[in-house]
């Protein structure tokens, strides 16, 4: 009994000093890039564009009526037409439509909308810079339904922006 005792406590001894120390190993990386300086996107030849809607009836406001195409364009030099991008339209929204800016005339907005669908401002709109040329924006005044709408002139202002990488 003693011999298996000890024979076994041997054992138990080996086995704990058969075990190596890990050291482990570390690798170093070098990381490399070039930067690129993107040209800048040009939209409507950097101008001012002004859609004007002339008179319009206060009875008739509803959405659909006196719609104005917004007449833009976007030049992106030497950008594939698969470039992805982001479209905004960025303003001051309506408290009953957060796709419409606020003009200057209580409870009178004017939607902005893509391809007939309005376009929530300050939103980004994902597409490309080949999808841009059949994107149709228009602008149409709609009117707050608690706001009874009273003749005066009106001026909204909003922004157009494209962003790409």
């Amino acid at each position: 009994m003693r011999k298996t005792v000890f024979l076994c406590l041997l054992a138990a001894l080996l086995m704990q000093t058969t075990y190596a120390a890990q050291t482990g190993d570390s690798v170093t990386y070098n990381f490399k890039g070039h930067f690129l300086v993107l040209p800048a996107c040009v939209i409507s030849d950097d101008k001012v564009l002004d859609i004007a809607f002339n008179t319009v009836g206060v009875k008739k406001v509803d959405g659909m009526n006196y719609k104005q195409t917004i007449p833009y364009t976007v030049e992106c030099k030497g950008e594939p037409d698969n470039t992805p991008l982001n479209l905004t339209v960025t303003g001051t929204a309506e408290s009953f439509d957060d796709a419409a800016v606020t003009t200057d005339a209580a409870g009178l907005g004017i939607q902005i909308q893509a391809d007939g669908q309005p376009l929530k401002l300050n939103t980004a709109k994902a597409t490309t810079l080949g999808a841009l040329s059949s994107l149709v924006l228009t602008a149409v005044p709609v009117k707050d339904p608690a706001t009874e709408l009273t003749a005066q002139t009106f001026s909204a202002t909003a922004t157009l922006k494209v962003d790409y990488q």
